[in-house]
């Protein structure tokens, strides 16, 4: 009895010391400063996860020397805090204070040495793992149920202060809440856009990442899990068909080589189609494109044409279409472009959508899934925090303070969306948690949606994690390409599907934060489409051509050396070449069209010249699509011209004719009238009363002057001077 007492007392003291070093020390945090390790814990497990009051607890984990100089005698010690955490507020307090606050106490008597005998030192970079298993009894917690630090010390040479820590969240609980909280967890499915063109992969992380072992493979294994949804991106299923039939893979020098994942990507298609058929499943917009910086860059078409994308991918096709604005953040013009796609529903961060519950009123007829932004925060301090264990014990501790300090009898909801092959593992299904129920998302779906205020919270931070607009602008530019050569093939619905998929690769919002590999990706197939439209298609004739006459002709051949295939209609061109003329008042050349060119064929036509003079005249000659959009390189063609005037001197030698007749005929006319006007005065004066004595006429004189004075000297002159030559 007397034991009893003491215990009692003990664990009275401890707890009321706890708490006050607890609430003293979560004050502090402000100014605290995370202490600079020697070594880094990674911790394996915690076993059990949620202990007994009269179990044990086991934590197992490796320590790694982080320093350049080797380190001596260490040892790993058990380390607690003896106070509850039991709000909300306590617990984000111990996520954000340092490692040495609050400041607990070690369990002195579970501890191990992490060196041999004769070989005490620890190396840089080298490692040692360790076991440590206390009594939960042992530990003097307080008699409250709560959330307790735990973790790991370890000192070096029997010093006191730590030289490295770790702590972790468990529940050490007496009773199960009296409320249930339903726990939906979605699995995404998607994966950094790998492939540039058809075949070709930038790189091998796809192949990595869908090997045994690798985010993929884990990560379907989660989805497979009971009562556990997936969405997944139907480009991804594209990229894996590919790697499947044999790819390569670029070079850094631009070159191929051999892909090496195509077992692995056929194994996992396989796991993915059985998984279709049992579990329950979703479809992303192809791509996981950025719809909050399309739609602030005007650019929702994209959206559309990804849609159509999509549609090509018939192991996704009938999956119900869930939208997902990157990091669950979106403004109102987000959640408009993200409606317009008509999904089932819209995947929201409760960091963005404030509101009650996990499925809220949308502004259409979707819903908002509300899912919580800090269900993989892992924590407390000191890195690394985010291991399995930390999330999963984060994951306990979060949802079991919303359930015992709701309302009672209410029925509560949280949506996880798992993104990494660490939250994957911490989301074990196997582990009984009393307080939650796990249903699919199609269980929440069915649920009646709260009403919200829809107002959303959209912050400069996360406006700047968009896609920047110089990145939107060479997407532009490379959907412009593809436009172009679409348009430049006779049957163009392959090159559109193939234009739909590969700009929506462009504008994933996996894209973020990855600049040089995404700069890398969208380079490399603008220049393979630049090289495609500059040498795919090319035009070749004389650089001079003579032409005779007003008009001529002269050949100009088209050659398609696109790649021919078993289908004689693949890579088919129509195009026209249009030609401007240096000196258009001189000479022209009409547009000529060609007929359908099949790949590595030639087409030959007849250019026509027309002329106005003669002379040389430069003319550039260009390839253009049907719509006249330019492709491949111009030819500058000098066009000479002889006898163009052939006509022209006939017109001119016409002319010359009709000026000289015209102007005889006008001389006739004039001395006519003279002659009538003399022959009319003779008459008036033979009629006339003579008046005065007749006229004198005067002695002819050589050379006289007064000749040209007289009425008639013109004529008299003529007279003297024709009988002076007599």
């Amino acid at each position: 009895m007397e034991r009893a007492v003491v215990r009692g007392l003990r664990l009275l003291l401890a707890t009321l010391l706890c708490a006050t070093g607890l609430v003293f020390g979560l004050s502090q945090q402000a100014r605290a400063v995370e202490p600079v390790p020697l070594v880094s814990i990674y911790l394996d497990s915690v076993n059990p996860a949620l202990p007994k009051r009269d179990g044990t607890i086991t934590i197992r984990g490796r320590v790694t020397n982080i320093t350049d100089q080797p380190l001596f005698r260490l040892q790993a010690i058990f380390w607690r805090n003896q106070a509850p955490i039991t709000t909300g507020d306590q617990l984000n307090q111990a996520v954000a204070s340092p490692s040495n606050e609050p400041f607990g106490s070690r369990l002195t008597s579970t501890y191990q040495d992490l060196y041999q005998t004769g070989e005490p030192e620890l190396g840089p970079g080298k490692s040692a793992s360790f076991t440590l298993t206390a009594s939960v009894d042992d530990l003097a917690l307080s008699p409250t149920s709560g959330v307790y630090l735990m973790g790991v010390h370890v000192l070096q040479n029997g010093n006191t202060t730590a030289v490295g820590r770790a702590r972790v969240f468990i529940p050490v609980l007496d009773a199960v809440p009296q409320n249930t909280l339903q726990l939906t967890s979605l699995v995404l499915l998607n994966s950094r856009p790998s492939q540039v063109r058809s075949g070709v992969f930038s790189d091998g992380q796809l192949a990595k990442e869908v090997a045994p072992g690798g985010r993929l493979s884990e990560m379907l294994d989660a989805a497979g899990q009971p009562d556990v949804s997936f969405v997944v991106d139907p480009a991804l299923i594209d990229e894996l068909k590919t790697m499947k039939d044999g790819y390569q893979v670029l070079t850094r020098n631009g070159s191929t080589g051999p892909g090496t994942g195509s077992a692995d990507a056929s194994e996992w298609l396989q796991r993915f189609a059985a998984l279709t058929r049992r579990q329950d499943g979703y479809r992303l917009p192809y791509g996981t494109p950025d719809i909050a910086a399309l739609a602030h860059q005007d650019m929702t078409a994209v959206l559309a044409r990804g849609s159509e994308a999509a549609e090509a991918v018939p192991e996704t096709a009938d999956l119900p279409l869930l939208a997902m604005p990157a990091a669950g953040a979106a403004d109102d013009d987000t959640l408009k472009a993200a409606e317009s796609l008509n999904p089932v529903a819209i995947v929201l961060s409760d960091a963005s959508a404030a509101g009650d519950g996990p499925l809220l009123q949308g502004i259409g007829s979707a819903p908002i899934v509300r899912y919580t932004a800090t269900a993989f925060g892992g924590g407390p301090r000191p890195d690394p925090s985010d291991t399995p264990v930390h999330l999963r014990q984060r994951m306990l501790a979060d949802t079991w303070i919303q359930a015992t300090t709701s309302a009672p009898g209410s029925t509560l909801g949280r949506v996880r969306v798992i993104t990494n092959a660490a939250q994957a593992e911490g989301d074990d299904g196997s582990q009984e948690v009393p307080w939650m129920k796990r249903s699919p998302l199609s269980t929440l779906l069915r649920s009646t949606p709260a009403p919200w205020s829809k107002k959303l919270r959209y912050t400069s931070a996360m406006s700047r994690a968009e896609l920047s607009a110089a990145w939107l602008f060479d997407t532009a530019d490379l959907a412009r390409s593809y436009d172009t050569y679409a348009e430049l093939l006779a049957e163009p619905t392959q090159a559109e599907t193939a234009a739909d998929r590969a700009l929506a690769r462009s504008v994933s919002a996996v894209w973020r934060g990855r600049d040089a590999n995404a700069d890398r990706f969208i380079r490399s197939q603008q220049r393979d489409l630049s090289a495609t439209l500059r040498d795919g298609v090319k035009l070749t004739t004389t650089p001079r051509v003579t032409t005779s006459g007003a008009r001529g002709f002269f050949p100009i051949t088209v050659l398609n050396r696109l790649a021919a295939s078993d289908d004689p209609d693949a890579n088919a061109v129509r195009v026209q070449v249009r030609f401007t003329s240096d000196n258009s008042q001189r000479v022209t050349i009409a547009t000529l069209d060609s007929e359908l060119i099949r790949a590595q064929r030639n087409f030959t036509g007849n250019a026509q010249v027309n002329a106005s003079s003669n002379g040389t005249v430069r003319v550039r000659a260009q390839l253009t699509t049907p719509s006249g959009t330019p492709i491949g390189r111009p030819l500058d063609i000098d066009v000479r011209v002889t006898q163009a005037g052939t006509v022209g001197w006939f017109i001119a030698v016409g002319a010359g004719v009709v000026l000289i007749g015209a102007t005889a005929l006008r001389i006739r006319q004039v001395a006519k009238e003279r002659s009538g006007s003399a022959t009319a005065a003779e008459d008036r004066d033979l009629d006339a009363e003579p008046v005065g004595p007749p006229p004198v006429t005067p002695p002819a004189v050589s050379g006289a002057s007064g000749a040209g004075t007289t009425s008639a000297g013109t004529s008299s002159a003529g007279t003297s001077s024709a009988g002076s030559h007599d």
